[in-house]
């Protein structure tokens, strides 16, 4: 797929009318039509379904489109990084970190980078997994700062860190006067919980360590560790909770439980496209091979 055709798939997936379509490109119909023909015919796949009085992407259609546009954002992106050369600039770095998780190794790495790199723009986000994972599919950041597991049929992820996990409970709740609470010791307890399609492998990940036989009973599903804190101190129930963000927030009226046995842990991870062009990712790539290989 080269960059003509790819801007004309585009184009008519935008308005799913081939008139339109040539309009906005300024060719003839018969000549965007005649060059999607010639790529379904490369690439060996139908991507439009022609029939009834209007048209509609296929299954391969709707992901040839998002590659498109991938392929399409990585060209401007090396447009603009020969640009910001000649300027005496070395490009951008777009990070997407996951709003569970902040400092450890991830911020070290991106402080040595910016040490090692100081002229690299760093454009920084903070999202979810899910749509962090969502970002660097489709190319809108280099780094997806994510927590395992996670779809990697496109994304390539490194681990890079790890979490202890607690369980936050009411201080006035009998467990907070245990060193350690048994797992055992959950099956009847109330649960605060955040969205799974925030995180879904997170999420699947701490219901199989905290709840391994039947699942946890939720009563309130909250929109993120610190809204969750704040209904544990409010007596509504118990929840698993990441170290890091248990002494991030230190909610009052929130205690803090070790788990009996041995500690479970959460990871966090780099995810991002091998394909991705951009210099600065495999520059910041080698710093974090650097930091962290054995």
């Amino acid at each position: 797929m080269n960059l003509q055709r790819a801007r004309y798939l585009v184009a008519i997936a935008d308005h799913l009318n081939f008139t339109r379509a040539a309009a906005e490109l300024h060719v003839a119909q018969s000549a965007l039509s005649q060059q999607i023909k010639v790529l379904e015919r490369e690439i060996g796949v139908v991507l439009f379904d022609r029939r009834g009085p209007r048209i509609s992407l296929t299954d391969p259609g709707i992901v040839a489109v998002r590659e498109a546009k991938f392929l399409l954002e990585s060209a401007d992106r090396a447009v603009e990084r020969i640009r910001a050369a000649a300027l005496g600039s070395e490009g951008e770095l777009r990070i997407a970190h996951t709003r569970s998780w902040a400092g450890g190794a991830v911020a070290l790495a991106v402080n040595q980078f910016r040490a090692k790199y100081p002229r690299v723009a760093i454009t920084e986000h903070r999202g979810y997994t899910t749509r962090n994972t969502a970002l660097a599919t489709d190319g809108a950041v280099d780094i997806a700062v994510v927590r395992p597991p996670v779809d990697q049929s496109q994304l390539t992820v490194r681990i890079l860190d790890r979490e202890r996990l607690l369980l936050a409970v009411p201080s006035g709740h009998p467990f907070s006067a245990l060193d350690a609470v048994d797992l055992a010791q959950l099956a009847d307890e109330r649960v605060v919980f955040w969205p799974r399609a925030n995180g879904p492998g997170m999420y699947d990940a701490i219901v199989e360590m905290f709840w391994p036989t039947r699942g946890p009973d939720v009563v309130r599903r909250e929109a993120d560790d610190e809204q969750v804190l704040h209904a544990v101190a409010a007596g509504v129930g118990v929840a698993p909770m990441p170290a890091g963000r248990a002494a991030t927030y230190r909610v009052p009226g929130v205690h803090m439980c070790e788990i009996e046995g041995p500690p479970m842990y959460l990871t966090v991870g780099l995810a991002f496209r091998e394909d991705n062009p951009n210099l600065a990712l495999r520059l910041f790539l080698e710093v974090v091979e650097d930091l962290f290989s054995p």
